[in-house]
């Protein structure tokens, strides 16, 4: 479970200032400086153990790009860095820096969940920065308060929501549900204007997070077709804000999922949105997110062979993730050096093979796939059908102020 940010800059950086940027920002946190220990006792919880003889070069190191070092050859290259499991003598996180051609240089950072999830990896961007970026004040994946959890009848609802979350049945077998090679390919999309899809949003009612949702439906519907495989759809799990304060050193994890049901086999973009949007709704006035992060509370407080073997029966019940997560609004410089774009990769449990992550930075959004080769091996077709999906979405839609 490794979450992988990939920076990109438009001047090179040398590896020394990259040394330098993590010993001064990431190496002052204790968790960055210290591995996991598991208990020999199954029911035991593993523990924090500082790394006796940490060094710093093993964690930061420069790759070189195969030839021709194009584009292609960093994808190659990034896949096979997330496909390779973070040591496990060591703390759980690594910093590797690229030259691009002509100029250029993307740093790829893999961090384990067990550090930090995607709230607490944006907050590491904006301390790798050079000042302190402008936050979010809301995240579109954040549950919003429902009144009706105030009333008597809000308690019906939670139970009804209750009754559904328990007894969701196994999402079928189906392409998105073959058994996992372990081997990591992935993709990103071209910048796609955060008001772009806020247009799409405002012309029908929805949220940023329904056209999403519906153009992950529509990619996944016609990469189906392209494929030659029946469309049907399946449950994507969806992760949530925990409202909860983040740890004293910003670190952690502040997530819990959801199930969400994506209409693939929906085949009008507009009836998809509005399945997506009464999905949703559902979700949010029966209070399934706060069951969620209360069955998530609850497995972290049990012994790891009990909450991995519920996080396994859980993980069936849906055959992929999406994320979505909302990064600085502004654009950052890391060592006098302007990102020039944000990719992230959420990770997924074992037993899913997609994940799909959207991040927002400086107004605009980039997917990042990340897939396991025997369930998508060419990733980048998913990511061009979801841009044909949102495209097909837009279509008529007037830009915001227009």
């Amino acid at each position: 479970m490794v979450i992988g940010a990939l920076l990109l800059f438009d001047q090179r950086l040398a590896l020394e200032t990259v040394e330098e940027l993590a010993r001064s920002k990431l190496v002052p946190h204790r968790r960055f400086r210290q591995h996991v220990v598991e208990t020999p006792h199954r029911f035991g919880r593993p523990s924090w153990r500082d790394d006796a003889a940490f060094d710093l070069r093993a964690h930061v190191r420069k790759l070189n790009l195969p030839e021709p070092a194009d584009a292609a050859a960093l994808v190659s290259l990034a896949s096979e860095v997330m496909s390779a499991p973070l040591p496990r003598d060591r703390s759980p996180w690594s910093f590797d820096l690229v030259d691009l051609a002509p100029a250029g240089s993307a740093l790829l950072v893999r961090i384990h969940h067990c550090i930090a999830d995607g709230r607490a990896l944006v907050a590491l961007l904006g301390e790798l920065a050079d000042e302190a970026p402008r936050a979010e004040e809301t995240t579109p994946h954040r549950p919003p308060p429902s009144p009706e959890l105030h009333r008597w009848g809000g308690w019906l609802g939670q139970l009804t929501g209750l009754f559904r979350f328990l007894t969701l049945s196994g999402d079928p077998e189906s392409a998105l549900r073959r058994p996992v090679g372990g081997r990591k390919r992935i993709a990103w999309s071209e910048p796609i204007s955060l008001d772009s899809i806020k247009a799409i949003a405002m012309s029908r009612g929805h949220h940023v997070t329904d056209v999403l949702l519906a153009g992950v439906a529509g990619a996944l519907d016609r990469y189906a077709r392209d494929q030659g495989q029946a469309s049907r759809s399946v449950r994507a799990l969806f992760p949530v804000a925990l409202p909860s304060k983040s740890s004293a050193d910003g670190v952690g994890n502040h997530y819990a999922s959801v199930f969400i049901r994506l209409p693939i086999a929906v085949a009008d973009p507009q009836a998809r949105i509005e399945a997506i949007a009464r999905e949703m709704t559902i979700l949010r006035t029966w209070g399934e997110s706060r069951m969620a992060i209360g069955l998530t509370r609850l497995a972290g407080s049990v012994a790891p062979a009990i909450e991995r073997r519920a996080m396994r029966r859980w993980s069936r019940r849906a055959s992929l993730v999406v994320s979505s997560l909302a990064g600085p609004t502004a654009p950052l410089r890391v060592a006098g050096q302007p990102i020039r774009s944000i990719v992230v990769w959420a990770p997924a449990p074992a037993s899913i093979g997609l994940s799909l992550t959207f991040f927002g930075y400086a107004g605009a959004l980039r997917l990042g796939v990340l897939a396991d080769d025997a369930v998508i091996d060419r990733p980048e077709e998913l990511v061009a059908a979801f841009q044909a999906a949102i495209d097909e979405l837009a279509r008529g839609v007037p830009p915001i102020g227009g």
